[in-house]
């Protein structure tokens, strides 16, 4: 579970957003929504510790892990989006292309099949 407790950003005299409470709990989905300029990327980056909010904080349960994509809108295109997707967590996207690399050589090793069933045990 994330919790948001209390989270308050202003930029000069911008108020983006004020005393945000919610709690994202496991197995519900939720959508980000609102007018160009209201603060949506900026409290994602809150959320994902990229920013700190001015009041408040973010809690995640231990165990936790939140993946996150920077946007760009052009930077992807060329990417499958099951790539793209897993790019937003670092360490399984390193782990996939890892074992995809070992299982394109055209000579597979005995320790190659051993790094590669390690690969798809942290990958699972």
């Amino acid at each position: 579970m994330i919790a948001v407790n209390n989270v308050s950003l202003r930029f000069a005299d911008r108020k983006l957003f004020e005393d945000v409470n919610i709690k994202f709990t496991p197995g519900n989905c939720y959508g980000l929504i609102g007018a160009n300029g209201a603060g949506k990327s900026t409290f994602l980056k809150i959320l994902s510790g990229e920013l700190e909010p001015q009041t408040g904080d973010v809690h995640m349960s231990p165990g936790e892990r939140l993946a996150i994509l920077k946007q760009n809108h052009f930077e992807y295109e060329d990417c499958e989006v099951l790539k793209v997707v897993i790019m937003g967590h670092k360490r399984l996207y390193e782990v996939m292309q890892e074992k995809d690399a070992i299982y394109m050589k055209p000579d597979f090793s005995d320790e190659d099949g051993i790094r590669a069933a390690e690969l798809e045990g942290e990958f699972a």
